[in-house]
């Protein structure tokens, strides 16, 4: 009962985090944008993306999508870091994995029409600020949980752990989309994924988007030739709009998601 309540404080505890950084975020890009969109775009990504966050947190847990973590600690006893006593070098390994990890799915995303069919909900945002952060369909977001799942299971590790660890990295997630410039960012781009590294992944051009896909370190696309420090053309998705996030959502409800992502393929490949 004890380590229930402990887990409950946690969670109450990442939360508050959460919504303190988002909004602190909000603030900075309010006193010093660097892109500047019109009033009646932003309210309407602010709005959008809010609601999708809502709609997404209170679906998955409707769902009980938090006890699949619990059940995956049953086979976390036997993962590569299992053997590894708990203290800061498993914490960092597990970051770091985990980061990978999180680096892999996204450029999978991209690479699989299957799967960018609904990773494109995030790139359909027309302006780019924090809440674009928020903005994912959730048949995406159902998914990352079944890979952050096996991750426990493979590398070994407690589901707080990842818990912490995913939340350092959304935190991470809503800087970069966060609409601001700042001293020193090209300095920092060398070891973080920064605003600037992440605007170029939101062009409208694919040759563009299809680069900068880590979450929080950059040295991830140093490595595998996928960094683009280039200022975008465009943000958004030629052909795409706002209404794409609402076609998909009551396909989902409608469970027509074979139907919509057949129509996607067929689409892409007669273009």
């Amino acid at each position: 009962m004890a380590s229930y309540f402990s887990a409950v404080e946690t969670d109450d505890l990442l939360a508050l985090i959460f919504v303190l950084f988002l909004i602190a975020c909000v603030r900075l890009e309010f006193r010093r944008p660097f892109l500047r969109p019109g009033l009646k775009m932003l309210k309407k990504s602010y709005a959008s993306n809010i609601f999708t966050y809502l709609f997404n947190d209170i679906t998955l847990s409707l769902l009980s999508i938090p006890s699949l973590y619990f059940i995956a600690q049953q086979f976390s006893g036997y993962g590569l870091l299992s053997s590894l006593e708990d203290g800061p070098l498993k914490y960092l390994i597990t970051f770091l994995m985990l980061d990978l990890t999180m680096y892999v799915w996204h450029y999978t995303t991209h690479h699989i029409d299957a799967l960018w069919v609904f990773h494109k909900v995030h790139h359909s945002d027309k302006t780019l600020n924090v809440t674009t952060g928020l903005r994912f369909h959730i048949g995406e977001l159902f998914m990352e949980v079944l890979v952050r799942v096996a991750f426990i299971g493979i590398w070994g590790v407690a589901p707080d752990v990842i818990l912490v660890s995913q939340t350092l990295i959304t935190l991470f997630v809503l800087f970069h989309h966060t609409n601001v410039t700042f001293p020193g960012e090209k300095y920092l781009a060398k070891i973080l994924i920064v605003p600037q590294l992440h605007r170029v992944h939101h062009s409208v051009l694919r040759v563009e988007h299809d680069s900068n896909y880590g979450a929080v370190f950059s040295f991830w696309d140093r490595f595998f030739g996928t960094l683009n420090t280039q200022e975008p053309t465009a943000i958004g998705l030629n052909g795409v709009d706002e209404r794409y996030l609402e076609t998909l959502y009551k396909t989902v409800l409608s469970m027509g998601v074979v139907k919509q992502v057949r129509e996607f393929l067929t689409v892409n490949k007669q273009a």
